[in-house]
Order: structure tokens, then sequence, then C-alpha cells
């Protein structure tokens, strides 16, 4: 009967030559055609290459008990913990530049120079307008002490009656004239002193000063560059505190957020230590979620220690977070859930009757679905399922039970 059924093989395959011949004799190249043929070709390899007499040979996994560390995966960048721009309020030539990129400065440092020239002469400016002021101080206090003595005079006068009422309201309103005069002199003085204040401040922000200690991590100036501040303050430097302490920020999967929190470890790798793990430790979730085509992350942010200094600002990093543990717990390996064994109704022969050619097309079930191998024969049970680590997953419930062999796999043996 086998040589009887190669035979049929045989000539099958002889047929499908014949074909082919024959359309490309008459120029018949058809799409439907030949992918028609190809499909034909594939059945007749597969139902060749594997006989319907193999048995088949399950892969298992004995359950048992182990402890389950929970971790939650998430890319982001490294930034320093602090980071300064250090800009310019006024405008003007710059005239020296004293640092550059990753230069170390420490806190008022001069860091950049403008041409004060300008700046000079409004302060002397200033200065003279003050000293014009406080003269006409002394002047308005010269007269109005004239138009004192002139009052007391003619009000004696008048007591006496040897002058006229007008003669003493004049002098009443002369005094009281010398005494606004007095007060506009004094209010003049305020005003150009605060006007030598304003000009000798701008005149010392021509000294560009690093705020912070740290390190130079951009300069956008160059000696000869004008600046101008007149709508928005233009940055110069931008500094980083200290880079020995960084942060990671990054984008937590709202499936995972809700086992996140402040003080949990985790460990990042970067491209540029390709094979070294380096530890971290979450600080904060952002509550604010940021919303890319319609995918929900919240960022989250780990202190780093860059003591070595191996971690530069801007690096990729991949984090993985431990959100818990799980000791001593009856555990499934996940392959098994994704494991659906081949038909086995009898519902007859075809190209795909032999086993596992059509796996999971007729039985699948849902994602808490294993199959125990029980008699030799695979089992359906549904399980309740706890929380997973990525290659075994909590079982909570008593379905099964310690030893319980469930299939992960299987394999056909040719018989002889």
């Amino acid at each position: 009967m086998q040589q009887g059924e190669e035979t049929s093989r045989q000539e099958m395959a002889d047929e499908v030559n014949r074909v082919i011949r024959s359309e490309r004799k008459r120029g018949r190249a058809g799409r439907l055609i030949w992918l028609l043929v190809l499909a034909a070709l594939v059945a007749i390899a597969g139902w060749w290459l594997w006989p319907d007499d193999g048995e088949v040979q399950w892969q298992t996994h004995n359950l048992d008990r182990g402890d389950m560390v929970l971790t939650a995966t998430a890319t982001g960048s490294l930034e320093p913990k602090s980071e300064v721009s250090v800009g310019a309020e006024i405008s003007g030539l710059i005239t020296q530049v004293l640092v550059d990129e990753n230069d170390q400065v420490t806190e008022g440092q001069v860091l950049a120079l403008f041409d004060t020239d300008e700046l000079e002469v409004a302060l002397e400016q200033a200065e003279a307008q003050l000293a014009l002021s406080r003269a006409s101080v002394a002047e308005a206090e010269a007269t109005l002490e004239e138009a004192r003595v002139d009052e007391r005079r003619i009000s004696a006068l008048r007591e006496r009656g040897t002058t006229a009422q007008a003669e003493l309201d004049a002098a009443i309103a002369v005094r009281k004239r010398a005494e606004a005069k007095l007060a506009y002199a004094r209010a003049s003085v305020r005003q150009a002193e605060a006007a030598v204040l304003q000009a000798r401040t701008r005149l010392e922000k021509t000294v560009i000063t690093s705020p912070i200690n740290g390190v130079v991590l951009q300069r956008s100036i160059e000696p000869g560059n004008t600046v101008a501040a007149s709508f928005q303050t233009p940055v110069l430097f931008l500094l980083a505190e200290d880079l020995k302490a960084m942060e990671l920020h990054v984008s937590m999967d709202e499936a995972d957020v809700g086992m996140v929190e402040a003080g949990q470890t985790a460990t990042f790798t970067v491209d540029a230590w390709s094979g070294r793990e380096f530890s971290a430790e979450v600080l904060k979730v952002h509550l604010y979620p940021a919303v890319e085509n319609n995918v929900v992350t919240y960022t989250t942010v780990l202190s780093v220690d860059n003591s070595e200094a191996l971690l530069k600002p801007g690096m990729t990093a991949t984090a993985t977070i431990e959100t818990g543990r799980r000791e001593d717990v009856l555990r499934v390996p996940n392959m098994a859930f994704r494991f659906t064994p081949p038909s086995t109704d009898g519902s007859g022969g075809g190209l795909f009757s032999h086993p596992g050619a059509r796996a999971g097309s007729s039985r699948s079930g849902p994602s808490n679905t294993v199959w125990v191998l029980r008699d030799g024969e695979p089992s359906r049970v549904v399980v309740r399922t706890g929380a997973s680590d990525g290659r075994y997953t909590e079982l909570p419930g008593d379905e099964l039970s310690e030893g319980d062999a469930v299939i992960t796999g299987m394999q056909a043996a040719v018989t002889p």
C-alpha cells in the first residue's frame, strides 16, 4: 500500500509538471494559475515529508515552586540632576568668552564679558545728573530760608500795623512755593540716585558669572557676537550642577505604572557600555500623562550614581524596575499558555491531517488555558493566573499541583 501511495504521489507531481510545461508553451503565465500551482507543490511537499503514521512526542514541563522577581521595563534618557541656563539681560558686543564646553566652573567665576564703553558713559551721565539734583536741593533750601525770613519780618510789621495784610499774604505764598521747590529738588535727587543705581547695575551685568558649581554643557556665543536682549533673554551657556549625580527620565507604560513607586530599585543599560548594568532608584512618578499616538505614558524619574563619570547626558537607557517579589509560589512557564494541540477529531485525511499540521486551528482557548499531559493524552485546564515575571506566571489557584506535566510544545517522530 505504501508503494501505491508513492506511485500516486509521483503521478500527481508529473501531472503538475505537465500542466506547467503546457502553460509555458501557450504563453499563459497568469498570476492565479501560478499561485495555485505553488500551493499544490507546497501541499505535496508537506504531505510527502510528514507521513501519517508518525508518533507525537510531547514537550512538557513539570510544575515547580520557586521565587519570582516582578519587573517593569521602560526606556528614557539620562539628564543632569540640575541644569541652569545662563543668559544675558543686556544687549551689547561680546568681547571675551573665558570658558568652553566641558570646562569645570565654580560659583561666581567669570564666563564672558561685554563691551562696557557705552554703559560707562551712561553711568557718568547718571552721576552728573545726581550732582545737579543735589545742587538744586541746596538752592531750594536757601530760597526757602530766605522766604521764611521775609515772612517773619512782614508778620512782625503787620502786628504793629505798619504794613498791609496783602504783603503778609504774599510772603506766605512765597514761603510755600519755596517749600514745594525744595520737595521737588529732593525728589529729583532720589530719581537721579535710582538712575545711577540702574546704570551701575547694567554695567555690572556686562560680566557674566556662573551661578553654580558645575560643568559647561553648551556654549552658544563667540567673541565678537552681538547679543540682543530686547524681547527675551538670550541663552549664552548651559551649565550642569554636578554630573556625578544624574537622573534617568523614562516613559512608563500605563499598564505598568500602577506597580511603580518611589524607593524601588532598578537597573539600566546604555549602548555605550554594552553588557554592563548600572543601578538606580525610583525618585517619583509624574502624575501628568504624556499622550502620543494614543499611547499613554507617565514620566518616571530615577536617581543615578555617576561617580565613575561613565554616563553622559542624553544617553538612551533601558531601565528594569523591580516592582515586587513572590517567594515559593507555584509557577508555570509562559510558553505553556501559547501552546494548543493539533486537531484530533478524526475529521479525515487530506493534506493537513497529520499531527501538528494545523496546530491551534480548531482548539483555541482563553489566554489562561494550559494543556496537561495525563495518561499520555493532552487535557485542557483553565487556571487562575497571578503575577508574571516575563518567563513564568504565578498560579494562585488549586487547578494544578506541583509536579503536573504541562505541555509546552510537540514534535513528530517518524516511525521506521
